[in-house]
């Protein structure tokens, strides 16, 4: 049970107890009795305070990706590590994202002074390294000193928002199954199939150039019709076209 969220197994045993006890709904068949487990997609999370008053959060993917059963996932890219934190003082930050071969983030770690909405660091476990707006390479290149910071400022926001991880599944949903998108896919299966390694930063470079500019666009005006929808949660972003509105 630990490896898993335990507000979302609670509430799939609450809404399991009301369908059994009831009285409006039907008794339950045999074939209903004997369904299979259940499957739980929440991430997992761990936190507490450490000496010096360290706030300490680990946020971790309850679902690790499998791309053979008994074969061990091959580490292609280097976790993003942040250490700002002095730990006799107790001031500044350290964060941790781990990824996995096709570059979503498995799970984030933080250590600070500061209190953070947990919620934020919920939001990045599942997400493409590519919603960080190319944090890991300006890292590296130390273009930018201090990650959390730069997680902190305006554009980061909507990762953030209650329902942003929607937009995501609904616009997945909604390109999946366009011609270009398809072939993006089926490429990249063939690479994972063969190779057994994943999908590395300049293999997603090289799919992400196979996209039409059709569907480039529709990603960007979908993204922007998000941001008018949550306009009242979102005032920090620039809408074109909204300049005197």
């Amino acid at each position: 049970m630990d490896r898993y969220n335990g507000r979302e197994m609670g509430s799939r045993l609450a809404r399991s107890v009301f369908d059994i006890h009831d009285p409006h709904q039907p008794s339950p068949g045999e074939s209903q009795l004997d369904d299979e487990l259940p499957l739980f997609f929440l991430p997992q999370g761990q936190g507490g305070v450490l000496p010096n008053n360290i706030i300490y959060y680990h946020i971790k993917t309850t679902n690790p990706l499998i791309l053979k059963p008994g074969e061990q996932e091959v580490k292609n890219r280097s976790d993003l590590v942040c250490d700002n934190l002095d730990t006799a003082t107790g001031k500044g930050h350290f964060i941790k994202f781990t990824f996995n071969s096709i570059g979503l983030i498995d799970s984030v770690t933080y250590m600070g002074d500061e209190e953070i909405v947990l919620q934020s660091l919920w939001s990045f476990v599942g997400l493409h390294e590519n919603y960080l707006n190319e944090l890991t390479a300006r890292y590296e290149d130390n273009i930018i000193p201090n990650a959390v910071e730069f997680l902190s400022e305006n554009w980061a926001i909507a990762l953030y928002h209650e329902w942003f991880g929607d937009f995501c599944l609904r616009m997945r949903q909604g390109i999946q199954a366009l011609d270009d998108v398809q072939k993006v896919i089926g490429h990249a299966f063939d690479k994972t199939s063969k190779e057994r390694k994943g999908i590395g930063r300049d293999l997603i470079k090289q799919l992400s150039g196979m996209l039409e500019p059709k569907t480039t666009r529709m990603i960007e005006e979908e993204t922007l019709e998000f941001i008018k929808t949550n306009l009242n949660h979102l005032p920090m972003y620039y809408i074109p076209g909204q300049e005197f509105k």
